[in-house]
């Protein structure tokens, strides 16, 4: 856990650590989620570390709770708040890990089901924590790996359709032309990316349900302001899972909220659902309810949110 952490503080290459920490985590998936779990908690400025017997005999929650008794509440400071050029480097490679870490298992080791749901089921956990250092962290890592895990989504679903669709046309070949062992081939790929695409979309939904809709409104604007941002991002990465009323209602509700930062992500992540010409038809339900509100918001209190807005409107307009 220890080199994964210095990695997101110096300008190392995370590729190499994450495909060293691979390598043992094929050796032995158990040592290797808990090097993960206590990279997590080093991340989160806790001094305490996960056992091997904490991690063989207790559940996450009493995990999280022994954790707790050890976290030093007195020291408000913690990796993702400390001030200064520390702080982004910090974030940034925190960030660059999820998505590295994606990355490195897309091909296999996300399906393993074992790896990323242990690992999201943790983060789920901490991000319900009263201790502002563990929610705040891990809702950071939560959101970033469901990003990660939406762009691997979307490419299944792309290899899902190509797919079927080949079989299809190989299917609809008189009898004689038809290639069998080519269709038994397409037939059985058509199967794994379905089901590869339905575990991705479990897991999804687990970290939407579980994660972002009770930290989107998190009393920490820090934690908001992420939540909202890579809404932003899926809404517009996948708009067959996430382009909906039921998810653009988060954007609406976080248009008035109190602190600028978190409504400036917010008008950002519409710019940039705005900005593609074929989403505008579902959005038109969004427009109608939220209109009011937009055109209040070139009046902001903070310069930069109300000239975001303008720019927001100007690509309504269009």
């Amino acid at each position: 856990g220890g080199s994964i952490f210095t990695g997101c503080f110096l300008p190392v290459n995370l590729k190499t650590v994450v495909d060293e920490w691979l390598d043992s985590y094929k050796r032995s998936r158990e040592a290797g989620l808990l090097v993960l779990i206590n990279f997590i908690v080093q991340s989160c400025g806790c001094k305490g570390v996960v056992t091997r017997k904490m991690f063989d005999s207790m559940q996450n929650a009493e995990i999280i709770s022994t954790l707790t008794k050890e976290f030093n509440e007195d020291s408000v400071n913690y990796p993702l708040c400390t001030p200064g050029p520390q702080l982004k480097r910090f974030k940034a490679g925190l960030c660059e890990f999820a998505r590295v870490l994606v990355r490195s298992c897309r091909n296999s080791l996300v399906y393993d089901e074992y790896l990323f749901p242990s690992l999201l089921a943790l983060l789920t956990g901490l991000s319900d924590s009263q201790v502002r250092a563990f929610r705040h962290t891990s809702t950071l890592l939560a959101i970033k790996l469901m990003t990660g895990l939406v762009e691997v989504a979307v490419v299944v679903s792309v290899q899902l359709q190509t797919t079927q669709q080949q079989y299809n046309t190989e299917n609809s070949k008189r009898a004689h032309d038809r290639a069998s062992d080519r269709l038994e081939e397409l037939q059985a790929t058509v199967r794994e990316l379905r089901e590869n695409r339905e575990e991705l979309s479990s897991m999804m939904n687990a970290t939407f349900r579980g994660v972002f809709v009770h930290r989107y409104r998190d009393q920490l604007p820090e934690i908001r302001a992420v939540c909202i941002e890579e809404l932003g991002l899926w809404l517009k990465m996948d708009p067959e899972d996430f382009l909906n009323d039921g998810c653009l209602k988060y954007l609406g509700w976080t248009m008035h909220d109190k602190q600028s930062p978190v409504r400036l992500q917010c008008v950002r992540a519409l710019q940039g659902l705005y900005q593609e010409k074929e989403f505008i038809g579902r959005l038109e339900l969004f427009t109608s309810r939220f209109k009011e509100r937009i055109l209040s918001m070139v009046l902001d209190k903070d310069p930069d949110v109300a000239v975001e807005v303008v720019n927001l409107l100007l690509l309504i307009q269009q």
